[in-house]
């Protein structure tokens, strides 16, 4: 321990803190690992000093200043930990395609006949968080969301006073529930040196956005991991799942690599943002399905993967339930996990998907509206319900000259558009 360890004592010594004998100390049991500390700082201080050794009444004087101290001198190095209480619920958007827009065409945004820019537009109407996407580089076969290509957007994010959450996809390419690919540069590593890629492009990620001031305050470990990532080392065959697990499939062992790899990337980013590190965000697909959820986060509890948000996917259109059925997976997490819970990606089709019983609002822009007020309402009025980002705007939350449409007015609404039959929102939300 050297001069530190010995120079606490004198300033302990120095301090003068009083005790007296034969009344108890409300400190109670002194921990061990404190008298380990203070025998082994007392020997050195002895053979240095050749002075004599305190007595035990000294020593129960230390106890209490020791404990705080070295307590405090223990976590002084280590990266801030997350908040335990929920943040203030947020309504926002992943606005990736600003910066690399692919094939679809940006609309010409503008608001009351002046040319503006989404992220503007919406942080206007009370849009308050926004989520911006980077693929591993190069990128192929889908819109060019690099670091480089990200990182004046997530700035602009910054500026504007909002919440930046960074979603790592660890592929060069689209990463969901169907595809899940290793990146062509990092193909033939094995799990090991696939970990180390994974820390290295997470770290190198956060490093850059936190140098152009761009600190990410929320980041995701990959996008709609249910089946697992990084095909076929850590794909892992979720619960009903209809596809057929890969050849030789052995669920201990995907499950170890997932979570070795989840590790590797939250580590990263750790060691990127430095003292003060971001919130971890684990992301799945599956809203309103408590089964699968809890499946899947039990497996992420085991292996002491430390996340802080359970983010999901919503979306009605695509078999992921009613709001019914996100309002008890919401219940349900907060009761076991005691996590916040975030609904990182939803949206509502223009067009009606064939056999699809949970599309319950009208496929209008009126009917997104009600859609996005009975989501916000209930994920705001649900235990540990961060948030709310619409996946995508620029398809169709913008009517055709490029001005906002009904559903960027979703916030005015919450307390007006309650009534039913039109509203879906769950009887515990509006009775």
């Amino acid at each position: 321990m050297g001069d530190t360890s010995l120079g606490l004592v004198d300033s302990v010594s120095a301090a003068g803190f009083n005790y007296t004998p034969g009344v108890k100390q409300s400190t109670g049991k002194t921990p061990d690992w404190v008298r380990v500390v203070w025998e082994t700082i007392m020997k050195l201080q002895c053979y240095r000093r050749a002075a004599s050794c305190p007595s035990k009444t000294s020593r129960r004087r230390f106890y209490f200043v020791a404990s705080l101290a070295l307590g405090l001198a223990a976590v002084a190095g280590r990266p801030v930990a997350a908040q335990t209480k929920p943040q203030e619920f947020f309504l926002g958007a992943d606005i990736s395609a600003l910066d690399a827009p692919g094939r679809r065409p940006l609309p010409a945004y503008q608001e009351g006949g002046k040319p503006s820019d989404e992220l503007t537009v919406l942080k206007r109407h009370g849009w308050t968080a926004f989520r911006v996407r980077v693929f591993v580089a190069p990128v192929r076969n889908a819109p060019n969301n690099t670091l480089e290509n990200a990182i004046p957007l997530a700035k602009s994010i910054k500026a504007s006073g909002a919440t930046l959450i960074l979603d790592l996809h660890f592929s060069d390419t689209w990463a969901d529930p169907q595809h899940q690919e290793i990146p062509v540069a990092w193909r033939g590593m094995d799990i090991n040196a696939l970990a180390k890629a994974w820390e290295k492009h997470a770290r190198d990620t956060v490093k850059a956005l936190k140098k152009a001031g761009a600190m990410p305050d929320i980041v995701q470990i990959g996008n709609e991991i249910t089946p697992g990532a990084a095909w076929p080392l850590a794909q892992v065959r979720f619960l009903n799942s209809k596809q057929p697990p890969p050849a030789g499939y052995d669920d201990a062992l995907q499950w170890k690599n997932l979570t070795l790899l989840l590790k590797a990337g939250i580590r990263g980013v750790n060691k990127g943002a430095g003292h003060k590190r971001p919130r971890i965000a684990i992301h799945i697909d599956k809203g309103g399905h408590w089964d699968t959820t809890e499946w899947y986060f039990d497996h992420i509890e085991a292996a002491h993967v430390h996340y802080d948000i359970i983010a999901q996917s919503f979306y009605p259109p695509w078999g992921h339930g009613t709001l019914d059925d996100l309002w008890n997976n919401m219940n349900e997490c907060a009761q076991r996990y005691h996590k916040d819970f975030l609904v990182v990606e939803t949206g509502y089709l223009p067009v009606r998907v064939a056999n699809q019983s949970d599309m319950l609002w009208p496929v209008t822009p009126e009917g997104r509206l009600q859609y996005m007020v009975d989501l916000v309402n209930t994920v705001k009025k649900a235990p540990r319900g961060l948030g709310v980002l619409y996946w995508a705007p620029e398809r169709d939350l913008w009517n055709e000259d490029g001005s906002p449409g009904p559903a960027v007015f979703t916030l005015d609404q919450l307390t007006t558009l309650t009534k039913r039959p039109e509203s879906h929102a769950p009887a515990a939300v509006e009775p």
